[in-house]
């Protein structure tokens, strides 16, 4: 099983984990204001998320 695991982990592209992109994306704000609202971004995001799986599952 693992000689599998580790061919499909060869085959796929390494995939950087969202908190990683997330980070980067935060360092790349020019000033204060611009971080913030890259912050409220990913937040809301975050947020809409978890309301999408909320729905999807039947929960609401």
């Amino acid at each position: 099983m693992s000689k599998l695991l580790g061919l499909i982990q060869a085959l796929l592209p390494e995939i950087e984990p969202q908190q990683a992109r997330d980070q980067a994306y935060l360092a790349q704000a020019v000033d204060i204001y611009d971080l913030e609202r890259r912050m409220r971004e990913i937040e809301h995001r975050g947020r809409s998320a978890a309301n999408d799986l909320t729905f999807s599952l039947g929960l609401r």
